[in-house]
């Protein structure tokens, strides 16, 4: 006999699938991006364009300010299962 799920099982399913997705995709953004800035601007002393860091740290600011509270509520959906 096949168990009939919730729709609201489905939800919690996909955000599961997509969580690794959404965390990890960003930070390896951002990541690259310092590193970019680092390579390219830091270790050859051109300090004046500091666009890279800037977008690595605002990406990676709010990928955490965004997954923190989503893996909350997600952990709590689960519980609540």
């Amino acid at each position: 006999m096949v168990k009939k799920s919730k729709p609201h099982d489905r939800v919690i399913r996909a955000e599961l699938l997509f969580t690794p997705l959404l965390i990890l995709l960003p930070f390896i953004v951002g990541v690259a991006l310092i590193y970019d800035w680092l390579t390219r601007d830091f270790f050859t002393n051109q300090l004046e364009l500091t666009s890279e860091l800037i977008h690595g740290i605002i990406i990676i600011i709010g990928n955490l300010m965004f997954d923190i509270p989503f893996l909350n509520s997600l952990k709590e959906a689960i519980e609540k299962k």
